[in-house]
């Protein structure tokens, strides 16, 4: 899945792929022009230079059309039944298409228009499409042999635009004459507002088997993946954060599972204002949309697909398809919950034995096998746990309880790959699993691969129970990798979220320090110092201060970690420099400044003789 934003070209159009860059984004989507303007200036030399520079730094170069995309002006109404609007729309969408081609970028996405007839007349609407239909025509043939493609983009339908039903973009492309010239780009927010329900995967499903005999899966070059804050049919065309909308999580873990989508750029036009969970919106968008993929093999994209797999089936395919599972009677139901009662109070040896008396009497009972696993594993059998989750699951394959406690064992052992692997089974079967998710990224982290769990722990981060922990816990893994900013926001998100530990108060410290943001880890620090009082904890919430050019609140806290030991040498030294240093800063007119360097250098060399830099200090300025 390659994920992107649009973003701005303030500064030149280079910029803008930078900037993804520097947001780890996969593909970009900008203006080459205002889009708010009819004039445009012609692209000098330096820009198309600098951007196609840019380009090939971020390695995009050899396969463009998964990386660039441009969007035309706002102002383009091709279906206009005003012939001098048309003939302005059409020199302008002739100029962007001619920008393109200079700057090497092959999709130019642009709104059908609108017929301005009588909404909802299918004669207008025709009318607007034949419109449309001859202007394309006349822009191709005065490009010909150019490898930029109009991409037609999806509308939410309002007053008498056209691209709302799927049926107009079919009509579209099958009417051009050069049809390989003509793409779509797909938007969700406003596939959403104008009607089309994607809310469920049942529901997602029906949507894209119709999009493919209407429109052709393999016709979609670009994707617009944003939430509606519009309800389902609203015609509003407003985008929203990504899960903050009407068009619901399915909407995009189908999109994210779809192997013909795999290589197609989706672009962000979601708000860029503010933080969203504490960091950059772009960066928070995508995280949330990458966590989606987690499950590669998750039943809605095999469904998407055709599914042909075993867990493609309906229900009742699938408890035919059950080899040994039976469901309990109601008398065996309460006795199941009797003993698992009895468990829960701690009295596992008596709960074992009501579990074994039902398995005795019906050995194909899975929810018992999982439940003596449970308690087997708790009380520290592995060996006897992993063989009631395997017999589970030897009788119910898609019990996602029992590969989870199976995964829970092969942890307990430290087989942190065959852990990996039930869990990942679970996610097969429950997408969405927490705890299997989870599992994942705590058995990467046992084995020393932080960088694999990141995405995992991504997921948790982004759901929307996610606590301090959970925020906590990326932010290390962040750090770990070199990936200080995300690291910054996530600890800042985790100390919005609960109770500051003492571990996420130190991680935030370090990832302001590698950021080089040494006032923030100054103030973090003191504040460290002051939960968490220790001559250490002084030390460097002093060494901070003076870093950030704040003498006065570094020999304060210099101070206080001598009166916390005596004997710490760092203390000392930095009750000198910082003394010495305000006494050079007064122009060498504070006595007392210089006097308080002396006294702290002797006492440093009285704990540590051996500091030939110390010395040299004090004989040069304080003698």
């Amino acid at each position: 899945m390659l994920v992107g934003s649009h973003l701005s070209i303030a500064g030149g159009m280079h910029l803008a792929v930078q900037e993804a860059q520097r947001l780890e984004l996969d593909c970009v989507q900008v203006f080459t022009k205002n889009q708010r303007q009819w004039k445009w200036k012609p692209l000098a030399d330096e820009e198309i230079k600098a951007f196609r520079a840019a380009v090939h730094d971020a390695g995009w170069h050899t396969n463009p059309e998964r990386r660039l995309v441009s969007h035309n002006s706002y102002l383009v109404n091709l279906a206009s039944p005003d012939a001098e609007m048309r003939a302005k729309s059409s020199a302008l969408q002739l100029q962007e298409t001619e920008r393109c081609e200079q700057l090497g970028i092959p999709s130019c996405v642009m709104h059908p228009g609108a017929h301005l007839g009588t909404a909802g007349n299918a004669v207008d609407e025709e009318a607007g499409i034949r419109r449309l239909v001859t202007e394309l025509d006349a822009i191709h043939r005065s490009t010909k042999g150019y490898s930029t493609v109009t991409c037609i983009e999806n509308t939410v339908g309002s007053g008498t635009n056209l691209g709302g039903p799927l049926e107009h973009l079919a009509r579209i492309r099958a009417a051009v004459k050069n049809p390989e010239r003509v793409a779509f780009c797909f938007d969700t927010c406003h596939a959403t507002a104008y009607g089309h329900d994607m809310s469920t995967p049942a529901k997602a499903k029906s949507f894209w088997q119709s999009f493919e005999s209407v429109v052709g899966r393999a016709h979609v070059r670009v994707i617009h993946a944003n939430d509606s804050k519009g309800a389902l049919g609203s015609h509003l065309d407003r985008h929203e954060n990504l899960g903050g909308g009407a068009c619901g999580k399915s909407c995009f873990a189908t999109l994210a599972h779809m192997l013909v989508f795999r290589h197609v750029p989706m672009i962000m036009e979601t708000p860029k204002e503010g933080k969203l969970r504490g960091r950059d919106p772009d960066r928070a968008n995508a995280a949330w949309l990458r966590a989606l993929a987690l499950a590669m093999f998750a039943c809605v994209s095999v469904t998407m697909l055709g599914g042909c797999r075993p867990w493609a089936k309906s229900d009742a395919e699938l408890t035919a398809a059950r080899v040994g599972a039976v469901a309990p009677t109601a008398e065996e139901s309460d006795r199941l919950r009797r003993a698992q009662s009895v468990a829960d109070r701690g009295d596992y040896q008596e709960a074992l034995g009501e579990f074994r008396a039902l398995l005795t009497e019906n050995p194909r009972l899975v929810d018992v096998q999982v439940a003596v696993g449970s308690i087997t594993l708790e009380q520290g059998d592995i060996r006897a746990a992993q063989r009631s989750y395997e017999a589970a699951i030897q009788a119910d394959p898609r019990n996602v309880d029992a590969h989870i406690g199976l995964a829970r064992t092969h942890l307990a052992a430290q087989r942190n790959d065959d852990a990996v692997r039930c869990y990942r089974q679970a996610l097969v079967l429950a997408p969405t699993d927490m705890r299997a998710i989870a599992g994942i990224a705590d058995a990467l982290e046992r084995s020393g691969n932080r960088s694999a769990a990141i995405p995992f722990l991504e997921r948790l981060a982004a759901d929307a129970g996610a606590d301090a922990d959970a925020w906590s816990r990326v932010a290390r893994a962040y750090l770990i990798a070199g990936r200080a900013a995300e690291a910054s926001a996530a600890y800042e998100e985790a100390v919005t979220l609960g109770e500051v530990s003492e571990g996420t108060m130190d991680g935030l410290i370090a990832a302001y320090t590698a950021e080089s943001r040494f006032a923030e880890a100054s103030s973090a620090g003191s504040e460290f110092a002051r939960r968490w009082p220790s001559a250490a904890a002084s030390e460097r919430a002093a060494w901070l201060a003076f870093r950030a050019a704040d003498y006065d609140r570094a020999i304060v806290a210099y101070r206080h970690a001598a009166e916390q030991d005596h004997r710490s040498i760092k203390a000392w030294n930095g009750i000198g420099v910082c003394a010495l240093n305000s006494w050079l800063l007064s122009d060498r007119l504070d006595g007392g400044a210089r006097e308080e360097a002396r006294r702290a250098f002797e006492q440093s060399l009285a704990v540590e003789p051996a500091q030939p830099q110390v010395e040299k200090l004090l004989r040069t300025y304080a003698p």
